[in-house]
């Protein structure tokens, strides 16, 4: 999480709300990848031991889908 909030804060610099939406959504779509994988090749994701699909999530990381949206609390 930090490596990839780093990653988005170089890239907006001045929008730190920016950067946690990109960095939690690809983060998302990454573990979201892994539970499915394991998922649909029989493993139960709750007792075995998982690798992260990071090679695999690639494109998440790179470009994610916003799914999660930033929120300013007052």
């Amino acid at each position: 999480m930090t490596a990839l909030l780093l990653g988005w804060s170089n890239k907006y610099p001045n929008s730190l709300d920016k950067a946690a939406e990109l960095a939690v959504s690809s983060l998302q779509a990454l573990l979201q990848r892994t539970v499915n994988d394991y998922t649909s090749a029989g493993f139960d994701s709750e007792s075995s031991s998982l690798e992260i699909r990071l090679i695999q999530s690639q494109d998440d990381i790179r470009e994610p889908k916003l799914t999660f949206k930033a929120h300013k609390y007052t």
